[in-house]
């Protein structure tokens, strides 16, 4: 999926000159039209290990590798936006020395069926938080619970900025040609649902979109244009 945004500057400029002699008046004019072509911006998700289609069971990592690239002439601040199914469903033990079949809590609880696994193996142990794990070279901002009209929720999703080598909330530029450095995650990991559960066929879909903006003529006053969180805002204007 994918969704982009471009500011455009367009300009007109036009001049007049009169010249006036001493003895006589001798005039001239001349009108002169700047065109400027709009530069373009797009970019587009890569996932290099993922493989379409896969069948899942219970506690089972699956290959997914999420990057950006950005296919154009304009450098862009990019971002990735997450979307993990959630489903109320009784979770069994997965350690190594529990008993099989040994359920986590007294009752099914509403999760995210996801897991996000980093380049390091790691990934968020508790089956019950709405945290993930992610890679280097990019900034988490927020997490969003969307619910159905009963209130159950049915997604969170998961905002996140390319950061690269950068500190903190400092995005870096994607220029064009270039692919993030690192993909978000490397695999998720299905939940540890019991079998019996509503899980068993039923199609699970992961949502991932990217989007950028350029980088040029975001100022405003007192304000820098490379903080993910003032970047995040001109884009969703």
């Amino acid at each position: 999926m994918q969704k982009h945004k471009l500011r455009l500057l367009a300009v007109s400029i036009a001049s007049l000159t009169i010249i006036a002699g001493i003895a006589a008046y001798f005039s001239s004019s001349d009108m002169v039209t700047n065109s400027f072509e709009a530069s373009a911006l797009r970019i587009r998700i890569q996932e290099p290990s993922w493989h379409d289609n896969p069948t899942i069971v219970p506690d089972q990592q699956v290959d997914k590798d999420p990057y950006i690239l950005n296919t154009d002439e304009t450098p862009a601040y990019v971002f990735l936006l997450v979307t993990v199914p959630a489903q109320e469903v009784s979770v069994e033990d997965d350690q190594p020395d529990a008993d099989k079949g040994k359920l986590l809590g007294d009752e099914p609880q509403n999760v995210p069926l996801f897991r996000f696994i980093n380049s390091s193996g790691e990934y968020t142990a508790d089956p019950f938080s709405t945290e993930q794990c992610y890679n280097g070279g990019w900034y988490f901002m927020e997490m969003t619970p969307v619910t159905d009209d009963t209130g159950t929720v049915r997604d969170y999703t998961y905002l996140y900025a390319y950061t690269g080598d950068n500190q903190g909330n400092t995005m870096a530029v994607l220029n064009p040609g270039e692919r993030t450095a690192t993909p978000l995650f490397n695999k998720v990991l299905f939940c540890n649902a019991r079998e019996d559960d509503t899980l068993p066929g039923s199609r699970q879909t992961i949502g991932i979109e990217a989007l950028g903006i350029q980088t040029e003529h975001l100022r405003s006053s007192g304000q820098t244009e490379t903080e993910a969180e003032i970047i995040w805002q001109y884009l969703k204007k």
